[in-house]
């Protein structure tokens, strides 16, 4: 993969260098959000049938199913502001669609990774990976409810020992990229 995904909306908040590989893009796992679109077609489906049914109240109806409507695209749009990439170089974690918020952190500043799922989660097959930096030890990244985190985990993993063992690569050796 070496271009971002449409479903992205642009890369305009990525700043690839010319070298930098996009190896894997993604969103919050859509089923971490299933509790709350099913709330949102419930109100739909519990407010079209009582606009029918009430009558006079019919008024009461109309409003659930504007709320859930409401609450479906909310949820929406929460999920698809939040998009994680992992490159060759970096992980990027960026949130909001108009304003945005975007963290970036380079492969030779990440201590530790890690991922964690509760027991529904991975009965679902998602959950969080944790990236902390060096120096700090606190958690610079949380890549949260993304699907199968064991799978970025191990890639985060691979990236990492491709850059230390650069960093160990005798001078001069393949290995080693003298920048």
């Amino acid at each position: 993969m070496s271009e971002l995904p449409r479903r992205f909306g642009g890369s305009d908040w990525l700043d690839l260098g010319p070298d930098e590989e996009i190896l894997w893009a993604g969103h919050p796992s859509l089923v971490s959000y299933a509790g709350t679109f099913a709330a949102g077609v419930a109100l739909v489906v519990l407010g079209t049938v009582g606009s029918l049914a009430l009558d006079s109240y019919g008024i009461v109806g109309v409003l659930c199913v504007v709320a859930g409507l409401g609450l479906i695209a909310l949820t929406h749009l929460r999920r698809i502001s939040t998009g994680y990439v992992i490159t060759s170089s970096e992980v990027y974690h960026k949130e909001g669609l108009v304003s945005r918020d975007v963290t970036q952190i380079r492969y030779e500043r990440i201590q530790n990774t890690s991922f964690s799922q509760s027991v529904l989660e991975r009965a679902l097959s998602y959950g969080d990976v944790i990236i902390t930096s060096a120096g700090t030890g606190e958690v610079e990244i949380t890549l949260h409810n993304v699907p199968d985190p064991a799978r970025l985990k191990r890639l985060l993993s691979e990236q990492l020992d491709d850059v230390y063992a650069q960093d160990r690569a005798p001078a001069g050796s393949p290995a080693r990229s003298d920048i």
